[in-house]
């Protein structure tokens, strides 16, 4: 392998590695189904790796992954027209079995709740929220992942809050007090 080679592939594996798992978890947030978040990540990574040498030495790199997760997500729901539905994976079969079913019964459904307050928010609320909260991006990040401006994020973002604030008024008791430890933890 040449020198120049040997750089490009030492970039990308770099790029890999950094980013792979928080677009596979930007990418679930569209389709629900692990495996078809990690189908179109990869994708993105094989056109990335055969214009590599355009697109790996990019500043850029990084608003360009989450525009084409984005936008291969929203391309591979419209061809399927995919049921969204969760399955339940290893871990969380693990969490599942260490409590007797006595005392799950007992719990509310804290996964399931909160997928019904990120379900209240409308899309580009949501993808707002997620890309703040959780992939932890800065809001002139977002507005220039979305091509949107910084104020229509901050909106958004003061959306998504009061809609989730309301939810957790809704919900009350227990549940309401650890929905708030929730989105306070991802300011």
């Amino acid at each position: 392998m040449s020198a120049e080679n040997e750089l490009l592939y030492q970039q990308f594996k770099k790029v890999f590695e950094q980013y792979y798992n928080e677009l596979c978890n930007y990418a679930l947030t569209f389709l629900k189904d692990l495996s078809s978040s990690e189908d179109v990540v990869q994708e993105v990574f094989v056109r990335i790796w055969e214009k590599r040498q355009d697109i790996v030495t990019s500043e850029n790199i990084k608003f360009y992954l989450y525009v084409a997760v984005r936008n291969n997500s929203l391309t591979y729901l419209n061809k399927s027209k995919k049921v969204k539905v969760v399955e339940l994976n290893e871990y969380d079969a693990a969490e599942e079995n260490r409590l007797s079913p006595e005392e799950a019964d007992a719990l509310p459904d804290y996964k399931t709740q909160l997928g019904n307050a990120m379900d209240r928010l409308p899309p580009k609320c949501k993808e707002v929220f997620v890309l703040s909260r959780l992939s932890r991006q800065s809001y002139k990040e977002i507005a220039e992942t979305m091509g949107i401006s910084v104020k229509t994020v901050e909106n958004q973002m003061g959306k998504a809050l009061r809609i989730l604030r309301e939810f957790v008024r809704e919900k009350r008791a227990l549940f309401g007090l650890i929905m708030i430890d929730i989105i306070n933890l991802f300011r």
